[in-house]
């Protein structure tokens, strides 16, 4: 999965209570705290202290909503950039510079729900969830000491999101294997050379494998498949007009993602284009809030 969208629930608590979000400029208009944050994180870079920092870049504003990129990046050792074809340096890196990605993020909080909503994007297996979500938590917390703000991963494969739709494909995957799993097929090049494998299978005609939601009981516990024991497990789903692969079962860093790769637009760098990762999100933020009411 190169390009996902992780979908989030934020909810403002008071004594206790889930409060239902306003306007008003007090506590509960957590839309107006997310975009004065936006601007703080963009002229003030959150660092979580290893060598990982986020730097909010806000686009216009609109009604309900607010959305952006985030530059995503590592710093705290040096390096040269090198052209791969003739070797020649291009660059070096001090160890105070750091190498960034853009992540596009989008918040929707509408005023009368007691929940809002924030889609943050991953690539290549690199996410700033973590920093964001924490930082956005205790700055909320600082502010408005009596109150809380809680952040919550939103699990496709939950009954009440896309738990019911009927999986026709299932793909299983096992990250960086020994090339011994393949070699006698392939012969990868180098002897310590590292290899993704993935086991792909679709069921044919007017078949599927259940619902999205009993996939992971169903297959956790018999990922051995002739020999090879796989880590994790995606699933495809009809999403409106289009099939989604959706983590099902793994490491943190995937279960619950959307895949956005084959529905967006990539530009010069290899990275989404605003435009097309922002319709992407926008389209599945409305379509979690239509579920969730």
């Amino acid at each position: 999965m190169q390009i996902g969208l992780r979908v989030y629930k934020v909810q403002a608590y008071h004594n206790h209570k889930v409060q239902k979000l306003t306007s008003d400029k007090g506590p509960a208009d957590i839309l107006n705290f997310v975009r004065n944050c936006c601007a703080g994180f963009s002229k003030n870079p959150l660092d979580d202290g290893t060598s990982k920092m986020v730097r909010f870049d806000p686009s216009n504003s609109f009604k309900n909503s607010a959305h952006g990129l985030l530059r995503y990046g590592k710093y705290g050792y040096g390096s040269e950039v090198e052209d791969r074809k003739s070797g020649v340096v291009q660059h070096i890196r001090t160890v105070d510079q750091a190498d960034t990605i853009p992540l596009y993020y989008r918040f929707w909080f509408a005023p009368g729900k007691t929940y809002g909503l924030i889609g943050l994007q991953s690539f290549g297996g690199s996410s700033c969830v973590d920093i964001v979500n924490r930082a956005l938590a205790n700055t909320y917390e600082m502010m408005h000491p009596d109150w809380r703000l809680t952040i919550a991963k939103l699990m496709p494969n939950d009954a009440k999101l896309y738990g019911n739709r009927v999986v026709r494909s299932v793909q299983l995957v096992r990250k960086n294997s020994s090339q011994n799993i393949v070699e006698k097929a392939l012969r990868p090049a180098g002897q310590d050379t590292k290899v993704d494998v993935e086991f792909s299978l679709k069921a044919r005609g007017g078949g599927n494998f259940g619902r999205l939601k009993d996939l992971k009981d169903k297959i956790e516990g018999h990922l051995e498949i002739g020999g090879v024991d796989f880590a994790g497990a995606f699933a495809s789903v009809k999403v409106g007009s289009s099939y989604k692969k959706i983590g099902v079962l793994g490491v943190s860093s995937t279960a619950g993602v959307i895949d956005l790769t084959d529905d967006v637009m990539l530009d010069a760098n290899k990275h989404p284009t605003f435009k097309s990762v922002s319709k992407e999100a926008e389209r599945h933020i409305a379509d979690f809030a239509k579920i969730l009411g």
